[in-house]
């Protein structure tokens, strides 16, 4: 296989794991209350997703093995953080009335999205247990030096296209409060749903 061919493929797993247009939804979801901070966010979630990816693409494999981390592992630890972060989406961030008393009653302060941009948004959910191994897969696919550039490439073209699904098409969703209230329900759902999804996917690697 050609590097060109290996760059393409590489380039289409890579998208299709990181996924930087649907998960801008949630990017959406997270920053509702912070609309001015998206491009800082952004910003951080490229840098961090692009270094995960890329030195995993270039000595995950024996990083991995010289710090004694496994795969499996990894899964099942962000997959639980993930899942946490679904279900208080999924319960909007607070507490049953019966256990908060008075308080319960009050308006919610928004919530800052500052602590879960790095995690659990731009690792696991973007750059997961799935991403890592197919880059460190790709990196070791090809002879010489293709699979290492054909992986730093697709990482690289990923990277950039996060910047169009979580800035310029969140900027152009105008959706009700009504309506935003029962996406970040569904979404929490669903985010909670891929946290359990990697746990599994972790435990039954690492027991299999």
């Amino acid at each position: 296989m050609s590097t060109l061919e290996l760059t393409i493929q590489a380039t289409i797993a890579m998208i299709l794991l990181v996924d930087p247009f649907i998960r801008a939804i949630f990017f959406r979801l997270l920053t509702e209350h912070e609309p001015e901070r998206r491009r800082e966010y952004v910003v951080r979630i490229m840098t961090i997703v692009g270094v995960t990816l890329g030195v995993s693409a270039l000595v995950g494999r024996e990083l991995l093995e010289l710090v004694g981390i496994d795969l499996a592992a990894f899964g099942v630890a962000g997959g639980l953080v993930l899942a946490l972060m679904g279900f208080e989406m999924l319960f909007g961030g607070q507490q049953p009335r019966a256990q908060g008393g008075a308080a319960a009653h009050e308006p919610a302060t928004p919530a800052s999205a500052e602590g879960s941009i790095v995690v659990p948004y731009a690792i696991p959910f973007m750059a997961g247990p799935g991403a890592i191994t197919t880059v460190i897969t790709i990196s070791s696919t090809g002879s010489g030096s293709s699979g290492p550039v054909a992986a730093l490439i697709a990482v690289g073209i990923t990277v950039l296209l996060i910047p169009v699904g979580h800035l310029v098409l969140v900027n152009r969703m105008n959706l009700a409060d009504s309506t935003m209230a029962v996406m970040t329900r569904f979404g929490g759902l669903f985010v909670a749903t891929i946290g359990i999804q990697l746990m599994l996917g972790g435990l039954r690697t690492f027991f299999g």
